[in-house]
């Protein structure tokens, strides 16, 4: 019987009936991925919202010429083409009044402490503090935007495959 091939052979358990009418990857996965950055958005937020309060705490503790200069941002992505949901946890230094310089993050998804340049030790110690945090939740909008795409090529092959 090698060799020959029956119906039962291409029968594989397929069920259709499990199926929704329109099963799009992408309408499946798309919910989960703006209800999960709307989680972390609120945690960025909150962390950024603490560290700010701890440095401004940290700044009136120290003279003036050691007052530091390091701020961090939490936004969403003004981007044209940048999905629904997406932000950005960025650093900062503090130029002047109303004048903030972005800090490059470089490769990664997290800060190394030679990227801020010259800081205060007190600084240092709050940025440790909170960027592991911060490249964690980096790493995750990573992943959901990989999960995005994987899910508009998937929806995509099928869309071209049913077409067929």
């Amino acid at each position: 019987m090698i060799g020959q091939t029956t119906d039962e052979t291409f029968d594989w358990g397929l069920d259709d009936s499990d199926q929704a009418d329109d099963a799009n990857p992408l309408a499946a996965v798309e919910p989960v991925c703006l209800r999960l950055l709307n989680q972390l958005h609120a945690e960025a937020v909150q962390l950024a919202t603490r560290f700010m309060e701890s440095m401004l705490q940290a700044r009136e503790a120290h003279p003036y010429k050691e007052r530091g200069s390091i701020g961090v941002r939490v936004r969403r992505s003004s981007a044209a083409r940048a999905a629904p949901g997406v932000f950005l946890i960025e650093w900062f230094r503090v130029r002047g009044q109303r004048r903030t310089d972005y800090i490059p993050r470089g490769a990664g998804h997290r800060y190394s402490l030679r990227a801020f340049g010259r800081i205060e030790p007190w600084e240092r110690a709050l940025i440790e503090i909170y960027e592991p945090r911060f490249a964690e939740i980096r790493v995750l909008l990573h992943q959901i935007g990989i999960l995005r795409r994987q899910a508009r090529h998937l929806s995509d092959a099928l869309g071209r495959w049913e077409g067929d």
